[in-house]
C-alpha cells in the first residue's frame, strides 16, 4: 500500500501544478498581444514546477511557486516585450491567488477529515483510509481549481483596460497592495515553521483556530486586490475621459478653423462675383479689338482664379469641403494620392460638425497609417441605402493591425497612452446615429468603415 500512497500524493502535486499552470495561461491571455506567448508561459510555469517538484532535497514550496511564475513572467517578457510593468503584476497576482485558493482549499480538506474521522476512520482497514485519502485530495484539487479560477475571473473582468499599458508609478501604486498580502504570507509561514521547530508539531493540529484566521486574513486580502483593481480602472476610465474631452476639445478648434476658412472662400466668391462684371467688359473689348492671345491668356488667368476660390471639392457642404481640400493639400505635400468620392447627406439628417468629427480623424489616422509605404494612397467614398449612410475609407498600411477585445487596434506607438483616441471619437459619433464602425486588413490595406442610421 506504501506505493499506492505515494504515487497518489504525486498524482495530488502533480494535478495541482497542472492545474496552477492551466489558470496561469487562461489569466494572462487577454493581456497579450501574442496569445502563443500565454501558452509558453503556462507551459514552462509547468515544467519548471514539476523540476522543482521532483529535484531533492524537497524545495520550500514558497521558492518553488515564486520560481514557476517568474519563468513564466520571462517567458512572456520574451515573446511579447511590451507593458512589462503589467506583466510583473499579474505574476504578483496569480502568485498570491494561488496561496488563497490554496488556504481555502486544505482548510475544506481538513474539515473533510474531521467529519471522516467523526465515523472512526482511522481504525478502519487500510484500503479503507486510502480511498478516503484519495478523495479527499480530488476534492482539495477541484476546490483549489474553483477558487482560482473563480478569483482570476473577477479580477480579470474588474480589469478592463487590457491592452492600456501600465507606468511604473501605477504599478508601485498596485503592487502596495500586493506587497502587503505577501508581507502576511512570509509571517503566516514563518509562524508556521517556527511552532514546528520549537514543538515539533504543525501548529493547525494543536491549535485549529489558526487555519480560520489565516484564511480570514486571505479573503481579506483578496479583497483588497479585487479593490484595487478596480480603483485602478476607475481611475484609468478618468483620465481617459480627460483624454477623449481633450480631443473633443481640438476637433472644435479644428472646427472654428473649418468655419473661418468657409467665411473666407464665400468672401472670396462675393469679391469675384463683383467683379466679374468688369472681367466680362474686359473680354468683349479684347474680343472687339481682335486681340485673341490677350484674351486667351485672360481666360486662362481668370479660371485659375475661379478654380482656386471654388475648389476641387463638391461634396455638397462648404464645411466639408474644407475640410476635404485642407486634407488633399496635406495628403499630397506627403507623396499620397488623394482620392475622395464624397458627398453630404443633407443638414436634415446629419449634423456638420458630427460629419466633421469623424472626416478629420478618419483622415488624419490614414495619412498616418500610410507612413512606411511604398505607393501610399487614400480613398475616401460615400454612399446611401434608404437609412443607412455608409463612410469608407481604405489607405495604404505596411503593418499588422491586432485588435483587441473592443474591435479597435491596438496602437503601435510609444506614447500608446496619447494615441487611439480618434476611432474612439468616430465610434461614438457613429453610435449616436444608431451606427457602429468596422476595421479590417485586407491585401496591404486598412479599411475603416462606418455605418450611420439617418432619417
Amino acid at each position: 500500500m506504501e506505493l499506492y500512497w505515494n504515487i497518489a500524493a504525486g498524482t495530488t502535486s502533480c494535478a495541482s501544478i497542472a492545474m496552477i499552470s492551466y489558470i496561469l495561461h487562461w489569466m494572462v491571455k487577454p493581456f497579450l498581444q501574442n496569445k502563443r506567448a500565454a501558452v509558453f508561459a503556462g507551459t514552462v510555469h509547468f515544467a519548471t514546477m514539476m523540476i522543482m517538484y521532483f529535484i531533492p532535497p524537497e524545495i520550500n514550496g514558497m521558492v518553488a511557486h515564486a520560481a514557476g511564475v517568474l519563468a513564466a513572467f520571462i517567458v512572456m517578457y520574451a515573446l511579447d516585450r511590451r507593458n512589462w510593468e503589467q506583466k510583473i503584476f499579474l505574476c504578483f497576482t496569480i502568485y498570491l491567488l494561488d496561496w488563497i485558493s490554496h488556504g481555502i482549499a486544505i482548510l475544506l480538506r481538513d474539515a473533510g477529515y474531521g467529519i471522516f474521522n467523526f465515523f472512526r476512520v482511522e481504525q478502519q482497514e487500510e484500503w479503507v483510509q486510502f480511498a478516503v485519502y484519495v478523495f479527499l485530495s480530488a476534492c482539495y484539487v477541484l476546490i483549489r481549481f474553483l477558487c482560482l479560477k473563480l478569483f482570476v475571473y473577477m479580477v480579470n473582468r474588474a480589469y478592463g483596460y487590457k491592452q492600456e499599458n501600465m507606468t511604473g508609478k501605477e504599478l508601485a501604486l498596485m503592487l502596495s497592495t500586493s506587497l502587503s498580502v505577501l508581507a502576511g504570507y512570509c509571517a503566516f509561514q514563518f509562524f508556521s515553521k517556527i511552532y514546528l521547530l520549537d514543538s515539533d508539531q504543525y501548529i493547525w493540529r494543536v491549535h485549529m483556530e489558526f487555519w480560520w484566521i489565516k484564511v480570514i486574513y486571505q479573503l481579506v486580502s483578496f479583497v483588497a486586490i479585487l479593490l484595487s483593481v478596480v480603483t485602478y480602472q476607475k481611475i484609468k476610465s478618468s483620465h481617459k475621459k480627460e483624454r477623449e474631452d481633450a480631443v473633443l476639445i481640438e476637433q472644435m478648434d479644428h472646427m472654428k478653423e473649418h468655419i473661418a476658412e468657409v467665411e473666407a472662400r464665400y468672401a472670396e466668391i462675393r469679391r469675384l462675383k463683383h467683379d466679374m462684371g468688369n472681367h466680362v467688359v474686359t473680354l468683349e473689348n479684347l474680343v472687339l479689338k481682335k486681340q485673341p492671345q490677350e484674351a486667351e491668356r485672360y481666360l486662362v488667368r481668370l479660371k485659375k482664379e475661379l478654380w482656386e476660390v471654388s475648389g476641387e471639392e463638391s461634396s455638397g457642404n462648404p464645411v466639408v469641403d474644407v475640410i476635404l481640400k485642407e486634407s488633399r493639400r496635406r495628403a499630397e505635400k506627403r507623396g499620397i494620392c488623394f482620392m475622395a468620392d464624397f458627398h453630404y447627406p443633407g443638414a436634415a439628417a446629419m449634423d456638420a460638425f458630427d460629419l466633421s468629427v469623424i472626416l478629420n480623424n478618419t483622415i488624419n489616422n490614414a495619412i498616418e497609417g500610410c507612413e512606411g509605404s511604398d505607393a501610399p494612397q487614400i480613398q475616401l467614398i460615400s454612399y446611401r441605402k434608404k437609412n443607412a449612410y455608409m463612410i469608407e475609407c481604405t489607405n495604404s498600411f505596411a503593418g499588422e493591425i491586432c485588435l483587441e477585445e473592443g474591435g479597435l487596434p491596438v496602437t503601435s506607438k510609444k506614447d500608446a497612452q496619447e494615441h487611439g483616441y480618434g476611432l474612439i471619437s468616430i465610434r461614438n459619433v457613429a453610435q449616436k446615429y444608431y451606427g457602429d464602425i468596422d476595421i479590417r486588413q485586407k491585401n496591404g490595406k486598412f479599411i475603416l468603415s462606418i455605418m450611420l442610421m439617418l432619417r
